[in-house]
């Protein structure tokens, strides 16, 4: 459901070996400042009422590659404007993968809000990136490399709740990416985004048949942000819309699709922003996917999901790999047991 984007990740660090090669001022923030949610992460049926209290555990392994970076008109360039007016090349291939573990805690059925459950999600995730940078001219043709790994940013939602009825679903509420991943102003191996994000977000289920085999989702979510760490650069607000269709072609297999789309609402400030705040970025997504219940209690799901519609962005091809566990832990004990 959430995770924070490789992509920018992997951007970041790009940015940092181009500032350090190209002999820039070393205390630059990368203009890619892009959100910390990326649409199509999430499954289609990830935020629908989980029917059951309890822990749950989901792990997504994701595998990124990107090499196309796209300017503020949504044309595909190979260079971009530095801090100092000058221009840098961007001969750039990225590839990462990470792992992002979410536990779920689901309460009984709460009465006094209409028989809603109550959500917490703890999301913690590791992440490993490497970009090969072609500097062209710059550097007489010099191709460098870099890498970086670790924990990045904590993602806590502290308020969702859950409503079931006989053919919708509501899931909403409130998160935060806390900035406890690797960060520094102008490193090359950063791993954590360096501000705080939070999100607010509601989810809408549709089923058209009792067995609730078809099921159309429907998700707003508007994303805010803190200045980043040790620069005077507040990223831009966000609105991102996700939806999709989960179709059920057996007790235990499942096909989905899904789309997404990411909107920079507001303008990227503060005295270190050295690029045109008024160009705004954005990004659409469409995901295929197929699943599959190997007990009652493990599922998979796999997935590949490509990027489209661009602006100031890189177009990314991910890959991942989606399992859930439910070990019938933390669950309301039953009368009498």
């Amino acid at each position: 459901m959430k995770t924070k984007s490789i992509i920018l990740t992997t951007i970041f660090m790009a940015l940092g070996i181009l500032t350090t090669k190209a002999q820039l001022p070393e205390q630059i923030v990368s203009p890619a400042q892009s959100g910390g949610y990326l649409p199509g992460i999430m499954g289609v049926r990830d935020y629908a009422n989980p029917g059951q209290d309890g822990l749950f555990i989901i792990d997504y392994n994701i595998f990124v590659n990107a090499n196309s970076y796209y300017d503020g008109n949504g044309n595909k360039v190979n260079a971009i404007e530095g801090p100092l007016g000058n221009t840098i090349p961007l001969d750039i291939d990225i590839s990462g993968y990470i792992n992002s573990l979410m536990l779920i805690y689901a309460s009984p059925k709460l009465p006094f809000l209409g028989n809603a459950q109550y959500l917490f999600i703890a999301n913690p995730n590791y992440a490993s990136a490497k970009v090969t940078v072609g500097l062209g001219e710059l550097l007489n043709g010099t191709t460098v490399e870099g890498g970086a790994s670790g924990f990045g940013d904590l993602t806590v939602a502290p308020l969702i709740l859950s409503w079931s009825l006989d053919k919708f679903d509501f899931t909403g509420g409130y998160l935060f990416y806390a900035p406890t991943g690797r960060y520094e102003t102008g490193a090359d191996d950063n791993i954590g985004f360096g501000y705080w994000s939070h999100v607010i977000q509601m989810a809408s289920y549709y089923y058209p048949k009792p067995d609730k085999a078809t099921a159309f989702m429907f998700m707003p979510s508007y994303e805010f942000h803190g200045n980043i760490k040790d620069a005077d650069v507040r990223p831009g607000s966000r609105f991102i819309m996700e939806y999709g269709i989960s179709q059920y072609l057996s007790e235990k297999l499942e096909v989905t699709l899904q789309g997404g789309h990411a909107w920079q609402m507001g303008e990227d400030s503060g005295s270190d922003v050295y690029w045109d705040p008024s160009v705004k970025d954005q990004r659409s997504v469409f995901g295929l996917g197929i699943s599959y219940w190997f007990l009652p209690n493990l599922y998979a799901n796999a997935k590949y999901t490509g990027s489209y519609g661009l602006k100031q962005n890189f177009k990314a091809n991910m890959f991942q790999l989606q399992i859930m566990l439910i070990p019938n832990l933390l669950k309301k004990k039953e009368s009498g047991s």
